[in-house]
């Protein structure tokens, strides 16, 4: 916010600051962001407003709100892809990939009051998961916009990566997983490669 100084680079810094707030599970993260959606709305800021419509869709999910935040993403995806912004689209799907892992890898402990009111769509998820994934990732490779040397490629190798570790499925897992470094390491020593690594680390 210091060194933005056109509008547009303020506004993209207020939608980089509730994206940053609703990962850290900041209280006031759920009405940052949905003022700044709404003042999108208001303006016209068709581009901040799709990124943040994705948002929101995580934000419900992260606060327990899970089959409501499954459903806004689907919801997302079909807006994007009716205002022709495919590469939005494909981040919601992308944001459905990594929900569904979590659910499946069963990881992160979640209250008993919130398990209950979800538990139709954790069980529905946990037997459909698998299929779903592998056709949200089929659908991002599709896109012609995305380098199949660049970051989204390397993403969907490592969410199918993650996807075999959790099946127990070691030797495609770490075939994905290495196909996913080899294209993210050309990018630096980012927080996705960090991952990549430690997954494969796990996997001996």
């Amino acid at each position: 916010m210091d060194i933005a100084r056109a509008p547009f680079e303020r506004e993209t810094a207020h939608a980089a600051r509730n994206v940053a707030l609703v990962l850290l599970r900041r209280p006031e993260a759920m009405s940052a962001l949905r003022n700044f959606i709404d003042q999108c709305a208001i303006n016209g800021w068709h581009t901040h407003c799709s990124g943040s419509d994705g948002m929101w869709g995580i934000a419900l999910v992260v606060n327990g709100e899970i089959g409501k935040g499954l459903r806004w993403l689907d919801e997302a995806i079909t807006r994007r892809e009716l205002e022709g912004y495919r590469g939005a689209a494909d981040w919601c799907r992308m944001f459905l990939c990594e929900i569904y892992l979590q659910i499946l890898s069963g990881k992160e402990r979640v209250p008993l009051k919130v398990l209950a009111r979800n538990i139709v769509t954790v069980i529905t998820v946990r037997l459909t998961a698998r299929k779903r994934i592998y056709a949200l990732v089929e659908q991002v490779c599709q896109n012609p916009q995305f380098d199949p040397g660049g970051h989204f490629f390397g993403r969907c190798e490592m969410i199918l990566g993650e996807l075999h570790k959790i099946e127990k499925k070691r030797g495609p897992a770490i075939r994905h997983l290495t196909e996913a470094r080899r294209i993210v390491s050309q990018l630096g020593r980012t927080p996705m490669l960090t991952r990549i690594e430690a997954s494969l680390a796990e996997l001996g």
